[in-house]
């Protein structure tokens, strides 16, 4: 579907609307990050004003100004209805039996009253090169998904050289080629059956990590998987948006366009990190004006607390966070297609350098207090 002549225009009015409108600090909780603590917006001449963060002045429901939520919702409309984003995510999204937590309930029954939430809220499930079989895993819940009504999510983490920046979840497929048959293995998995897919957290944020001709091959990469799973029909795709805390939005709009991001539905931000869920849709709608209004879907598994302050490593394992937001579409923002658990909660984030359980592994303590400390 070709884009009314009419919306770039709305695009760059909505971002000179937010710039105008101050924004700050992304969460003051933010020291210690790997990342840099604040990113820098840009305003439409490119050079550097405020940065991001809380907003100040008045807002709406979203945490966006409300006259640039209602211009957005004007330039969100042909979106909706599909085109070259694909189509919106479609409720109820879809919870896993399977999942970690039901796991851990059904190993400890001692603890299952306390970890429920987690038990009944659905969560993504993260698709990765340890699979034995990825056809038969995704396969198995975007038919499940289908038979119940609803809709999977799916986080993609195979890329080559994963995890590049940090190494707590170093790893991914051996090469291109072989990334390339995993995409199309995945695909098959997923089949015509309504699904999110969040291609590949980090890939972009962590992408300067690599050499240039590795940053080249990423980007073929994620431009050829965007390309494959928005063919799938009933599959909306998100790419790499990083966090509040790391990426500037112009630097990341960059990236995104250069991904493949028009072919996509748009890109995913907070995804395993803690920032507040106003902030992240604060700073996905500047993005979203930096690349053609893509919408956006924000992790808020963990964020009821906001990130934490004062320790090293605070995007690893912080201690004394909470469940955020349930997943849901009613977002109050047009841009922001939903609020998604898209990281376990009680999943470790790695080592973390304090000993903590590997990536992946389920932490029993740790899902307890996110419980405990939901907000």
């Amino acid at each position: 579907m070709a884009r009314p002549v009419s919306r770039p225009v709305r695009a760059r009015f909505l971002v000179a609307l937010l710039l105008l409108s101050g924004l700050a600090a992304c969460g003051s909780e933010a020291a210690g990050a790997p990342h840099p603590p604040t990113a820098t917006l840009l305003n439409a001449a490119g050079s550097q004003s405020v940065t991001c963060g809380g907003v100040s002045g008045a807002s709406g429901a979203s945490g966006a100004p409300a006259s640039a939520t209602a211009e957005a919702a004007e330039a969100a409309e042909a979106a909706d209805a599909g085109g070259p984003w694909g189509q919106a995510p479609r409720q109820p999204f879809f919870t896993d039996p399977a999942s970690q937590a039901a796991g851990a309930a059904a190993a400890d029954p001692a603890d299952a009253d306390l970890i429920e939430p987690l038990v009944r809220t659905p969560t993504a499930f993260w698709v990765g090169d340890w699979l034995p079989d990825v056809t038969a895993a995704v396969r198995q819940r975007s038919e499940a998904a289908a038979a119940a009504g609803a809709t999977a999510v799916f986080v993609i983490y195979a890329i080559p050289h994963r995890d590049a920046g940090a190494g707590f979840s170093a790893g991914g497929a051996l090469n291109a080629a072989s990334y390339r048959v995993f995409t199309r293995q995945v695909a098959v998995g997923i089949g015509p059956n309504h699904a999110v897919v969040i291609l590949e957290s980090d890939s972009l944020g962590q992408i300067d990590s690599l050499s240039p001709a590795l940053q080249e091959e990423r980007y073929q990469l994620l431009n050829d998987a965007v390309d494959v799973y928005a063919g799938l029909g009933g599959t909306s795709v998100y790419l790499d948006g990083t966090n509040c805390g790391w990426t500037a939005p112009a630097a990341i709009a960059e990236r995104l366009r250069r991904a493949g991001v028009a072919r996509a539905r748009g890109f995913a931000v907070n995804v395993s990190n803690y920032y507040r869920t106003e902030d992240e849709v604060a700073r996905g709608t500047v993005i979203s004006g930096l690349t053609g209004n893509s919408h956006f879907v924000v992790d808020t598994s963990r964020n009821g607390r906001g990130p934490a302050a004062g320790i090293e490593n605070a995007w690893c394992n912080p201690p004394g966070r909470g469940l955020g937001p349930a997943p849901t579409t009613d977002t109050g923002n047009p841009l922001a297609d939903a609020f998604l658990w898209i990281k376990t909660p009680g999943a470790s984030d790695g080592e973390c350098g304090r000993g903590n359980p590997q990536a992946g592994a389920w932490w029993p303590e740790q899902a307890a207090e996110l419980v405990r400390n939901a907000a």
